[in-house]
């Protein structure tokens, strides 16, 4: 069973730790801030590994860890510098790692964690990498270019899900554990509708090269 409390302590660990183990090379940033407000929540980040859960409360949390690669140092150095997130609150809160170019992050390893609200709206973006999308609300959509899309959520919560790849697989998982995969579409990508939920959420989900896996619990 998800565990919130649990995800709540590791981002409060976090946020006590962020400065401690900075060294040349890498960087912690540490963002919190009240959405309460909000009714949609909007994240993007250009590259990297991101991991978004739900948790209670009225505050977005999240910890970006960026460590430079050995090629090409000083370009990653002179990244980390300007690392930051770019915010928006209102009805529609946004959140944007920059600088937003994809290429500026050829040189540098990011992770990012990021906390969000079970009761908003949420539409996250990536263009490169890896996005798992676990215990929010499942009132949600997910964009990536390139990359994997892991989505885990309550069935009870949805009424329906899309999910996308361009080029690549999309796969579904009901909570009673059936396998559904998409449909193949131009021998390369593949699409899957699923209207079957009882809830009032809808999720949208799509890659332009890569694959996308839904599993409800």
């Amino acid at each position: 069973m998800y565990n919130n409390r649990n995800h709540i302590i590791i981002f409060a660990l976090l946020f006590c730790s962020a400065g401690a183990f900075a060294t040349e090379g890498e960087r912690h940033i540490s963002l919190q801030q009240d959405v309460a407000s909000a009714e949609v929540i909007r994240v993007h980040v250009p590259a990297g590994d991101v991991d978004i859960v739900g948790i209670t409360g009225t505050n977005l949390v999240a910890e970006v860890t960026a460590v430079c690669n050995d090629q090409e140092r000083q370009a990653c150095l002179d990244l980390l510098k300007g690392l930051d997130w770019a915010k928006k609150t209102g009805s529609t809160a946004e959140f944007s790692l920059t600088p937003d170019s994809i290429t500026d992050f050829n040189n540098v390893t990011i992770k990012v964690k990021i906390g969000v609200p079970q009761d908003k709206k949420l539409e996250a973006s990536l263009s490169a990498g890896e996005l798992s999308i676990q215990d929010t609300s499942a009132c949600l959509s997910a964009d990536i270019n390139a990359g994997e899309i892991d989505i885990s959520l309550q069935e009870s919560q949805l009424a329906s899900a899309v999910l996308n790849a361009t080029v690549g697989d999309v796969k579904l998982t009901s909570a009673k554990g059936e396998r559904t995969s998409g449909k193949r579409s131009l021998l390369v990508g593949a699409n899957l509708e699923w209207q079957q939920g009882k809830g009032n959420c809808h999720v949208k989900a799509s890659v332009m090269a890569g694959e996308v896996k839904l599993t409800l619990k």
